[in-house]
């Protein structure tokens, strides 16, 4: 499934001091090890996904949403595998500790 060209993704406090090269994006351990990350086609349905996540019991140390080239993301967050618009019962599960 091909991105749009502008998604948004939510970037999580660090440990330590702000480093400009990473930015951990919200993220879940998958099977397998992979680490999946939700990008949302509108700042509305990120900022939909973060009160909703809450509201469920979830606990996301934001730090702030960033929009991204959608063409891109791969090669910027290559450690990641981007979930489009998720809702946040889909993506979270019954973990409730981001």
């Amino acid at each position: 499934m091909a991105l749009p060209e502008r998604i948004f993704v939510v970037v999580v406090e660090s440990e330590g001091d702000r480093d400009p090269e990473r930015m951990p994006l919200l993220s879940r351990t998958g099977a397998g090890g992979a680490r999946h990350a939700p990008a949302f086609s509108s700042m509305l349905l990120a900022t939909t996904f973060l009160s909703r996540a809450q509201q469920l019991g979830h606990v996301v140390r934001l730090d702030y949403i960033f929009p991204a080239d959608g063409r891109r993301v791969a090669d910027d967050f290559p450690e990641y595998v981007i979930q489009l618009d998720p809702s946040p019962e889909a993506f979270f599960g019954s973990d409730s500790s981001v």
